[in-house]
């Protein structure tokens, strides 16, 4: 095949920014060409749709001219390099690098077209009878500049001036570059052995005590003087840029100093993509109406959907962040609302808005969800993302809405503002504390609907609510079943679990109640166990439970051969009816030096070091207040029953099965095995071992429904937990 263009031997083209050297045909358009500022290799280019590398064909270098990628040198051999860049960009470009190449340009261009005689008396005669704006120029001016537009084709390019020193070149002799230059890197840069310099001066002050020393050695191409402050404060701000930032500041601040902002994926539909973050509000709340005390800083963790913005029902609580708020916050996007009879009622179809997402971007602190879950959370979404670290803006509709909670609640008393807020000196948001916690929630409740209730120009002036309607009526809806939710945000041990006739122990908790679900198992499984492990006179079979974080009251447990799954309680409901495992850890510890090893013992241990702590919330700081705070709030919930009343304190869907401490709602109630009560000396409140002490509290106000109530809380916790010298077994 011929080359249908002039293309010698020996002959350079220049490809992108490296010049290569045409070696020979190699026959069939295929071309060898060797780079000539390397090592001399030979040029490989990707080919075809598979981009496989190899030589340079005649096809490829056909379209690598039409794209200009690929130049002959030849063509502007009179232009020099530092031109050659110029040439290419457009006039705002030009104006930028030189003010007056415009000016320039329409002068020239004015006087070419109208054809004047290059003769310095034509042009003085045409300058004087025209005016372009600006000063007039000199005629000598004018004809170079003529020159210079017609040798490189017209480009206004050729007319930006070329004078002074090029980037990258230094005034300054060479050895005194390279000396400002190593103390401006070490600004940037800090060194073990000179540490960290806090200011420029510093590093000025550096480089006259080196350029003073090598004076004194005789260094030869010194200057007279050192060089100055200003100078070296050039070359540090010169050197200002991404990587250097992130070595002195840290690579997020790197990043937000530099990096662009918002959200580049874009969405079509609701349930695409979600957000999940958790937020910190600003106010300090008191702990209750009848403790008064200012107890801790309210958080939420809030999943939004990309698309409508609306906002899922989420978790507000006070302490830390733990993964049993981020389930929850999953929870309400994948799992019916939390809605009371009256209100499904009055707007039937928001009842209806829940579904599978496809992409759920979570916030990258572990706190949130636990690793161990997102395994299973892949199961049920299409995708579990994490947002970019230390990125402000990587959920940026998601902070939207938090601003908008915040302003909503600005002006309430007990605001907590940063140092950089101008507020008044004496100001203290600990004494000025007016809310309480359960007040705080609501507020936040009611925010979070009026904000999914609320046309936004942004959407059409539609609200969040009227998009996910329309999304629900159109069929386009991901359904499953809540359990098959509930198990695939479960988490599973790493050991497996031995289940007997008597059931199984995990975590120190003692599962046994599903006397049906157990026998089936143990005898359609038995066949399985290897001879060495069975035991005498009682079947045994290894499981591996799915166990929840944020209720360890029920596990679940997969039967193999029948292939069906089977709940299993606890013996203990009266202590792990709705307790997390991090209480459950905490009472691990608190209760470990404390005697008795029955289930009263263990309520008993359990009520002194909750009134324990209690006691002495008020003689505790702000912050150590948090964690005893969250131990109460979580036993207040459950002695009110909220978690299955109130949908603004916790978020258990009406699907699922609950575990109560009063024992409601199981498919099996669990009941105390027969005793003579003749035999053992219970004392006043401790007739059932298996009962929770609320009752006793709510028959000592006189109010039987304390239990559901949320007025009427009795702060001693020990109540119902009588003294008693008679140990009752456990079973």
């Amino acid at each position: 095949m011929n080359i249908p263009f002039w293309l010698p031997e020996g002959h350079i083209l220049k490809f992108g920014k490296r010049k290569m050297r045409f070696e020979e045909s190699r026959g069939d358009g295929v071309l060898l060409f060797r780079y000539i500022d390397g090592k001399e290799e030979i040029v490989t280019v990707p080919l075809g749709r598979d981009a496989v590398l190899g030589l340079i064909t005649v096809g490829w270098i056909i379209e690598q001219f039409r794209a200009g990628v690929v130049v002959d040198p030849d063509y502007n051999a009179h232009v020099t390099d530092r031109n050659e860049t110029n040439l290419t960009l457009d006039r705002p470009a030009y104006e930028s690098l030189d003010p007056k190449s415009g000016w320039r340009y329409d002068w020239a261009d004015a006087a070419i077209r109208a054809g004047i005689k290059k003769t310095e008396d034509d042009a003085l005669t045409w300058i004087k009878a025209n005016n372009l704006g600006g000063k007039r120029p000199q005629p000598r001016s004018l004809l170079r500049w003529m020159r210079k537009l017609k040798l490189h084709g017209g480009r206004i390019g050729a007319l930006v001036s070329t004078a002074g020193r090029e980037k990258g070149e230094s005034q300054l002799p060479d050895i005194e570059d390279r000396l400002v230059h190593k103390w401006a890197m070490r600004y940037w840069r800090p060194d073990s052995l000179n540490g960290r310099l806090a200011h420029k001066e510093d590093a000025a002050a550096m480089v006259v005590a080196d350029w003073d020393e090598l004076k004194e050695m005789g260094i030869p191409y010194l200057s007279e003087n050192p060089p100055s402050s200003e100078c070296v404060r050039t070359r540090i701000n010169s050197l200002e840029c991404h990587s250097t930032y992130a070595s002195r500041y840290g690579a997020p601040a790197a990043d937000r100093k530099f990096s662009a902002s918002g959200e580049p994926v874009a969405v079509e539909r609701p349930f695409e993509r979600m957000y999940m973050d958790g937020v910190e509000w600003e106010h300090s709340v008191h702990y209750s109406e009848d403790l008064r005390i200012p107890a801790a800083k309210m958080r939420s963790v809030i999943t939004m959907d990309s698309f409508s913005q609306w906002v899922a029902p989420h978790p507000t609580f006070a302490g830390n962040y733990r993964p049993q708020w981020g389930l929850r916050s999953l929870r309400g996007v994948m799992m019916p609302p939390p809605m009371t009879p009256e209100e499904i009622a009055e707007n039937p179809e928001l009842a209806m808005i829940y579904g599978l997402p496809s992409d759920v971007m979570i916030d990258r602190d572990r706190t949130l969800i636990s690793p161990r879950m997102v395994p299973g959370a892949v199961k049920i979404l299409s995708t579990v993302e994490l947002a970019e670290a230390y990125h402000h803006d990587a959920k940026s509709k998601l902070e939207n809405y938090h601003k908008y909670v915040k302003a909503a609640l600005a002006m309430i008393p007990g605001r907590i503002l940063g140092p950089q807020v101008r507020h008044a000196i004496r100001y203290d948001p600990i004494a000025a504390t007016e809310v309480t916690r359960a007040q705080y929630v609501d507020l936040v409740e009611q925010l979070r609907r009026r904000w999914n209730s609320t046309q936004k120009t942004s959407l059409g002036n539609r609200s969040p609510n009227d998009i996910m309607l329309a999304h629900i009526r159109s069929g386009g809806m991901r359904l499953t079943d809540p359990k098959e939710v509930m198990r695939s945000l479960a988490s599973v041990p790493d050991k497996p679990c031995v289940l007997t006739t008597n059931g199984l122990i995990y975590d120190n908790v003692h599962y046994r109640f599903n006397r049906a679900g157990v026998g089936k198992a143990l005898s359609s499984n038995h066949h399985r166990t290897p001879f060495g492990k069975r035991l005498t006179g009682t079947a045994r079979i290894e499981v591996i439970p799915r166990v929840w974080d944020d209720d360890i009251d029920m596990i679940e447990v997969y039967d193999e051969a029948n292939e069906e799954y089977f709940y299993m309680w606890s013996t203990d409901p009266g202590y792990t009816g709705g307790l997390s495992r991090w209480e459950h850890r905490i009472y691990q510890k608190a209760l470990a030096s404390r005697k008795g090893a029955t289930k009263q013992d263990r309520l008993r241990n359990k009520a002194k070091h909750l009134n324990d702590q209690q006691r002495t919330l008020s003689g505790k700081s702000f912050r150590e207040r948090e964690q005893p705070v969250e131990l109460l709030a979580e036993e207040e919930m459950r002695l009110s029953g909220k978690r299955a009343a109130n949908p603004g304190c916790a978020q258990v869907p009406e699907l699922r099965i609950p575990t109560r401490i009063d024992n409601a709602k199981r498919d099996d109630v669990p009941k105390a095995p027969p005793q003579p009560r003749d035999e053992v000396d219970v004392g006043e409140g401790g007739h059932d071992l298996r009962s929770d002490p609320s009752r006793d509290v709510a028959r000592e106000l006189g109010d039987d429904e304390a239990i559901l109530g949320a007025a009427n809380v009795s702060w001693d916790f020990a109540a119902g937990t009588a003294e008693d010298d008679d140990e009752v077994e456990d079973d």
